[in-house]
């Protein structure tokens, strides 16, 4: 503890567009340059006399509430509050934000936000009179990882304008889409239930990827100051206030006496158009075709396993060259600056995939592949005869059919299913993983060898047992594609995705209830114990038994002339 500022990793933030309030059947998207703040970064305490507008049927609610945080601490959740009530969260402290839905029409920014305003309950209600257009409602959500800072040395957690509280927490917002995909998007997918899913919006999607890290990078700092890692100071001239009372300009803005960090300029760059061949049209050098997006490594094993580079200079024509050269029918580009070869295409391999969209090395008008993607390429002037057969397909060596399709789903499936949301499995229950997975290896393992009423398949060779989806786990639409894997033990199986699961039920499975009464003990539902070295909630006596039944518990009790009797730990 020794006055410096440290860091806090956030995990990025999540943005939702909802069709929200009691017209948002007629939400509009956001007009080309508007932009709109939300939250008081000087506010310090909590504000219950400033409301929305509202109306008997529709009630105001104070406009603080607009600010929330979530700690996602292990055990049962905890009420949000508009403040860091508490950082001691184990999956990560996540501060929340709504933004204003009603605009006045007219102007596109007002430095006072006048221009917007909240519905009656914030999310959801109605506008008030003089705020005609009911935008498509923005909530975002940043999750800090603050289990991730060492805090044995003291120290507190706090917002970059000083605010240590949490109540100054806010977020500004400036159009920057495409207007002709904004619009589609909200008025073809803010309103049903997709559980936010990008692939349930077909617009949107058609600009998925999972590439930007690498081709999104964070820019360098364009202000000559100090803002990551270990800090002597707060950047700027930023007085800590722990409040109640509102921070003041002063307190978050420099004197005229302080020389102003020197700002870079930001040079103009022009859109570039990047090529999308279609499957089976030409592209790249004379003869060649694209034959598709493929998913790569499923089980371990490459879709082209024969010849590979690595060249920072990759495009398209390279890589194709390359492999003609080496005497391979087969092309494929990856992560950008790597090429693949061979004379048959893994049957592990599903083509028809998304995220191909990592921009080559060479040229970033072409797309070369993306992470555990490989765009492939067929050369059709290639000469049988001339087959280099030095290093035969892993797998699928003779193969010469591009996929080999996968075997029909069981009856039982129920679909494919997100995992690792919040950084928890979804089926958290007994796992293990095995490097000849198949789907009927796990289900001996989730329903005969443990019992449980769902088990999911992951990775190829992971398997995943529970009676429920947890951990912000959902059911993905039909159509989406990431279960895409095959199963390291049977590749005309499926086994999941990366981060997805190919979930089945146990039709036999018959779930845990509870038991009404048992002669005259009726049952008091689910109490805590505290066994907090204060005593058990029932201290009277107890038994422990492998064959445990809540009728042998109240015979146990009942010939003891207990009056109550409980059931825990399953045997206890």
């Amino acid at each position: 503890m020794n006055g410096s500022f440290e860091e806090v990793p956030h995990e990025g933030s999540v943005i939702y567009y909802l069709g929200r309030g009691r017209d948002k059947a007629n939400i509009q998207p956001f007009p080309p340059g508007f932009k709109m703040l939300s939250g008081s970064s000087s506010a310090r305490s909590y504000d219950n006399t400033t409301m929305t507008y509202g109306t008997a049927q529709y009630p105001p609610r104070p406009i603080a509430d607009r600010v929330s945080f979530n700690c996602l601490a292990d055990g049962p959740p905890l009420a949000e509050q508009p403040y860091m009530f508490d950082t001691n969260c184990a999956n990560g402290l996540r501060a929340q934000i709504h933004f204003q839905s009603c605009w006045n029409g007219i102007d596109l920014y007002k430095s006072d936000n006048s221009h917007v305003a909240y519905l009656s309950s914030i999310d959801d209600g109605i506008c008030p009179p003089g705020y005609p257009v009911l935008l498509v409602h923005l909530f975002m959500e940043t999750l800090y990882s603050v289990t991730s800072i060492d805090t044995s040395d003291g120290g507190q957690f706090i917002f970059s304008m000083g605010d240590p509280t949490g109540y100054g927490f806010h977020a500004d917002f400036q159009n920057g889409w495409n207007q002709t995909v904004q619009a589609e998007a909200v008025y073809n997918c803010a309103n049903p239930d997709n559980d936010g899913q990008i692939s349930a919006c077909q617009v949107l999607q058609n600009s998925q990827t999972n590439a930007y890290q690498e081709i999104c990078p964070e820019r360098p700092n364009e202000i000559e100051e100090p803002v990551e890692g270990m800090l002597a100071k707060l950047p700027g001239c930023i007085n800590i206030t722990p409040g109640p009372a509102a921070a003041l300009s002063s307190d978050m803005n420099c004197p005229a006496s302080v020389v102003q960090p020197y700002i870079i300029p930001t040079a103009d760059t022009t859109p570039v158009v990047t090529a999308s061949p279609s499957p089976g049209t030409g592209f790249g050098l004379s003869g060649w075709d694209y034959v598709g997006c493929a998913n790569d490594t499923a089980g371990s094993v490459r879709t082209l396993n024969a010849k590979r580079t690595t060249d920072p200079s990759m495009t398209t024509e390279f890589c194709q060259n390359y492999c003609q050269s080496a005497g391979y029918k087969y092309a494929g580009t990856e992560f950008g600056d790597e090429c693949y070869c061979d004379n048959f295409i893994n049957p592990s391999a599903v083509l028809h995939q998304t995220m191909c969209y990592y921009a080559c090395a060479g040229n970033t008008t072409q797309d070369c592949g993306g992470a555990d993607r490989i765009s492939l390429y067929n050369n059709t002037l290639f000469n049988p005869t001339d087959v280099n057969t030095a290093l035969p397909t892993a797998g699928g060596g003779g193969i010469s059919n591009p996929t080999v399709a996968a075997a029909p789903l069981a009856s039982n499936y129920v679909g494919c299913a997100s995992d690792l949301v919040s950084g928890s499995r979804t089926l958290a229950n007994a796992s293990f993983s095995a490097s000849n997975m198949t789907i009927e290896t796990c289900a001996t393992f989730c329903t005969v060898t443990n019992y449980y009423g769902l088990y999911g398949l992951e990775y190829s060779g992971e398997c995943y047992c529970g009676d429920a989806l947890l951990n912000g786990g959902a059911y993905l639409p039909a159509s989406d594609t990431s279960c895409d894997l095959r199963c390291n033990g049977n590749d005309v199986e499926v086994c999941g995705g990366t981060g997805r699961l190919s979930v089945y039920s146990n039709t036999a499975y018959v779930a845990p209830h509870i038991v009404n009464n048992v002669g005259k003990y009726v049952t008091k539902g689910c109490l805590t114990d505290p066994n907090n070295g204060k005593g058990r909630a029932l201290a009277g006596n107890r038994t422990v038994s492998s064959g445990l039944t809540v009728e042998s518990c109240v015979k146990f009790c009942l010939g003891r002339s207990y009056k109550y009797a409980g059931v825990e730990y399953g045997d206890e």
